[in-house]
This record gives structure tokens, sequence and C-alpha cells, in this order.
């Protein structure tokens, strides 16, 4: 190491021994790291700035500007060159400051090369580094940069960070539709009225048990073990409700689903099979399209989500409001615990891209994502591996777990282990 890193960890070590002793462990072998000039100095990590090269002041002044005026206290997850925690400990209004250390080892090459005694001295600054991956505070501020150097230990935070960064973009996203998709709606607004409402399938359904299946590679694992339950007799046989993208899948295998769920605006009459028997309801949003309504061969039950975009047609025509944050598999799970069901087991769910393909039964691309494309973002599987995903699989990932952590009184289970490791689940090994 060097005579500033000395310098820095004399002042750690007194004050947070345990992560001194971690810093004397650090390696930064890993680390790809070069001084960028620009009209300022910057050190580059694995092709990513750790600040800007022009004005380092100025962003981090910025950053800071995201606190309300009147703070007492500050959260910064990152530390980026120290800029942002130096300015802080300048405010003499603010009286606790916490700086959170998503890599020890970046950390470890900061301290190398600079010198960030000025804030580590100051007594109302804490340093933490084992830190919480389900909450985040109130008011914080993210060094961006350092959400893509992350340590592996510290991705779930990531991946809560650049949700909680990009909420405001996405609710007004999904907090509008389009003239087109407004027009959609109202014109199945008939169809809704005259269709049963979703809360009405308590009268058909009172599960203990319910097998929710979404369109993940794993489910191909799992085929023999559900065709299994589905011959159980009726007393015994769990609940099972299925996205619309898997009922190809499951239907080619002689799984039956009980109820599908359909979310999606997009959803053709191309996507779903074409013997599908009576007996399966449908549980549609009001995006869905007519035509796929209207020949659908069993019953038809509405549902919104939460969304404001429906509070007007929940005014013509209450129905069911189901939790939703990006993906189906949201309200399939929320009607399994809406209908009371005690444990819900996830067959494919996986987020992710494991076994190099993007969904079960369907070719590479057909509905939509590809793994001949680069992938830049992962998640850890339930082995503790990385796995190709996309960015929104790991926001739908992130909103499923918050769910399950508001749910206590219902047990998830998850039958593999190869997607995504989703919190708040349980591992069932399921074998027919």
């Amino acid at each position: 190491m060097t005579v500033l890193f000395d310098s820095n960890l004399e002042i750690i070590n007194q004050r947070w021994p345990l992560l001194s002793q971690m810093l004397n462990t650090a390696s930064v072998l890993d680390l790809s790291a070069h001084l960028v000039q620009g009209t300022e100095q910057t050190i580059s990590v694995n092709g990513i700035q750790l600040s800007s090269r022009h004005n380092r002041i100025a962003e981090a002044q910025l950053l800071i500007s995201q606190l309300p005026n009147n703070s007492s206290e500050a959260t910064v997850y990152g530390v980026g060159m120290g800029d942002v925690p130096t300015i802080l400990v300048q405010n003499s209004a603010i009286k606790h400051i916490r700086i959170c250390i998503l890599n020890v080892n970046l950390f470890a090459l900061l301290l190398t090369y600079t010198d960030q005694r000025q804030w580590l001295s100051d007594q109302r600054l804490e340093l933490e580094f084992q830190l919480q991956h389900h909450r985040l505070a109130q008011q914080y501020i993210a060094i961006t940069p350092e959400l893509l150097l992350s340590s592996d230990d510290n991705a779930r935070l990531r991946d809560l960070l650049v949700f909680n960064n990009n909420l405001t973009y996405a609710n007004k996203s999904h907090g509008s539709v389009d003239d087109k998709l407004r027009l959609r709606m109202m014109e199945n607004l008939a169809t809704i009225k005259k269709d049963r409402d979703a809360a009405d399938l308590s009268s058909h359904y009172q599960p203990t048990k319910t097998l929710v299946i979404a369109t993940g590679p794993t489910l191909e694992l799992h085929y023999a073990y559900l065709r299994a339950q589905q011959t159980l007799p009726k007393p015994t046989r769990p609940l099972m409700i299925s996205v619309d993208t898997a009922l190809k899948a499951l239907l080619n295998e002689n799984i039956i689903p009980d109820i599908v769920v359909s979310i999606d605006q997009n959803i053709s009459r191309q996507l779903l099979p074409d013997n599908i028997p009576t007996s399966v309801k449908l549980v549609y949003f009001p995006k869905s399209r007519q035509d796929v309504l209207q020949w659908w061969p069993g019953q038809r039950f509405a549902a919104y989500s939460q969304s404001q975009v429906y509070d007007e047609l929940h005014q013509l025509a209450p129905k069911l409001r189901l939790f939703t944050n990006g993906s189906v598999i949201h309200p399939a799970i929320d009607l399994a615990v809406y209908l009371k069901s005690k444990t819900i087991t996830l067959f494919g769910c996986d987020f992710s891209y494991p076994h190099n393909k993007t969904h079960a039964f369907w070719q590479d691309g057909k509905l939509g994502p590809s793994v001949t494309h680069a992938k830049q973002h992962w998640v850890m599987n339930g082995h503790g591996e990385k796995v190709a995903t996309d960015l929104n699989f790991r926001g739908y990932l992130l909103a499923l777990e918050h769910y399950i952590h508001s749910k206590p009184h219902v047990t998830f289970y998850n039958v593999s282990l190869d997607g995504a490791a989703i919190d708040g689940t349980h591992y069932l090994e399921c074998k027919s």
C-alpha cells in the first residue's frame, strides 16, 4: 500500500477497527484503475469514472442538492472520489452523516491514492459496511458510478438503489397511456361491465396451496411434476395459476392450469394456443386485445391494477385491483394471495436467463429479449452464481421481493436454484 493509505487507515482503525481489518486484507488486483485528466483529475475503475473530470465540486453539489434544505442528517451510498462527504462535513446544520461502503476493495483503492482524512475525522460521520439490503434511508444520495462497481455482496442493495432512482420515471411511464391505448381501454369497457369481477373467483377456489407458473427457462424442468399434481384428488390438488405466455408450453405438455392471468396489450392470439380447454378461466386487464377477449373459450374475469390509469374505469365498472409492477407474475401471485392461499410455490420465476435461454418453450427473441445480445446486467442465482438478466427483470424481481416481505402470513417457495434468488422464498425441490 502507500503512505496515504496508512494515514487514512490510522483514522479508520481508531473509529471502525473491523472495517480497518477488512481494508488491510482488501485486494485491488481485480480493479483496472488509472488516472483520468480533464480540467481536473479523477480515477477510472474498470472503465467507470468515479466522478466528473471537469468540475467535481459542482457535481457533488448537484448530488447534495437532492436533499431537503432543512436536512439534519444525510446518508450517502458509495464514496466516489470523496467529494460528497467532503462538502457535507462543511455544513454545520447536518448533525449525522452515514457513508455506506458499496465495495470495500474499491474504497481501499481510493484510500491508497487520495487523502480522505478531513471527512473521516469528522465525529458526526459514520462509515457503514454491513448494509441493510431491503430498505433505503428516507433521505439519501447515491454516487451513481459506484452503483456499477458495487461488490457482489451488495448486488441486491445496488438493484434497490437503481430501482428507486428510476421510480419517478417508471411511475410516470406506467401512470399514463397514449391515446391509442386509452381508446382500446374504453372500447373494452362494455366487455368489462359484462364480465365477472376477478374477486368472484373466491367463490370458485379456496386454495390452501397454489402453484404460480411463469415462463422462465427452468419451467421446463418441472413439467412432469406439474402433470403429477394435476392428477391428485380434488381435495388435495393445488390451484394452478399461469401467466399467459406460459400457456402454450403447459398445454403442449398436457398441463391445464385453472386460471390464466394476462395484463399485456401485446398478447395476441398468435402467442396463445389454439385449443384452450373451456375450463381455463382468464383474468385480464383493460389493455387486453378485444379479439383475444372475444375468442377466449372459457370464463373471463376482469381486474385492474392500483395504477391511477384505471381509476376512471374502476368508477364505471368496479373490479378487483391487484398488485402489479411491470410483470404479469405480480398480479398472478397477488391473486393467489387474495384467494387466501397459505402457500404459494413459484415455477419458472427466473427473472434471468439460466440455461442460456430467455423463456421456456419459446424460441430466442420470440417474446422480445434475446440471449444473443450482450448482457450488461446480472443477478445472483440460488447457487450464489451470477446469471445474466436485463435491467427491467431486476426491477420486477425487486418489486416481488418487497411484496413478499409485505405478506408474512403467506409462505412462498421457489422450485429452482438456477434462476434469480428470490429473497423471502424458501427452496422447495419438486420432483415427480
